[in-house]
């Protein structure tokens, strides 16, 4: 794995930590969760499988 894939899947990782921890202080719904995780996840997957 390059630096740049390992980088990316530590930004994912802090994006969804972010929005869970969001999410438990009531500052972001059950639908923004599931947003937020659903975009890190499509952008997660789009970028590390095309470098």
């Amino acid at each position: 794995m390059t630096d740049a894939k390992l980088g990316l899947v530590l930004a994912a990782l802090a994006v969804a930590g972010v929005a869970v921890a969001l999410h438990r202080q009531g500052a972001l719904g059950r639908g923004g969760l599931a947003t937020a995780l659903m975009a890190t996840a499509a952008v997660f997957a789009a970028m590390f499988f095309t470098q």
